[in-house]
């Protein structure tokens, strides 16, 4: 290769890289992203192996963050969103009701909270291991950031599906805040 085809390749090359960047950016930050699990909160859903070397990596739906947000969420979604205490905390964890539903919050049988609009209420599937809506309530959908749709890492759980809210959940939601989700 002489030294002016070696130029040339390096010019493409970088031209490449600098339309290709700001593609790449906006479709992670938009599109669909990766994102590491880390932490007990959502097993057996994500995490199963206790093992605290092998985490899932999941394919995560960027595209139901803001004003998409309502209609594009449904209960039993696995979700990121940004921890209401700290903006620099990533949460992952399920929705468990959505607004206007009404909820019986873990460990107060005898009280119910209304999802506002504009919120949701999320748990963790691993209740004692989860810091969730249990403690600090309903959170604004605009902290969503992501859908969780499957893993892709380790291979072997390659396309487990995630989708569907626990039954011993379900009995705890009531849709619109008048009919039990156990009876739709």
């Amino acid at each position: 290769m002489t030294s002016g085809t070696a130029k040339a390749f390096w010019r493409k090359a970088a031209l490449a890289a600098v339309v290709a960047a700001p593609v790449a950016i906006f479709v992670t930050d938009h599109v669909v992203s990766l994102q590491m699990i880390n932490g007990r909160s959502m097993q057996p859903a994500l995490n199963p192996d206790s093992n605290r070397l092998r985490r899932d990596v999941v394919l995560v739906d960027r595209t139901v963050q803001g004003e998409m947000a309502p209609g594009r969420l449904r209960r039993g979604d696995i979700v990121t969103l940004v921890s209401p205490f700290d903006p620099d905390l990533l949460l992952v964890k399920r929705i468990i009701a959505m607004p206007h539903d009404c909820v019986v919050p873990l460990g107060k049988p005898t009280s119910f909270v209304r999802v506002p609009k504009g919120h949701c209420w999320v748990e963790g599937d691993e209740s004692f291991h989860s810091g969730d809506s249990s403690s600090f309530g309903p959170v604004s959908l605009a902290l969503i950031r992501g859908r969780a749709l499957t893993p892709v890492w380790p291979p072997s759980r390659f396309g487990a599906s995630l989708a569907g809210l626990p039954e011993w959940k379900k009995a705890r939601v009531y849709a619109n805040g008048t009919h039990p989700l156990t009876e739709l």
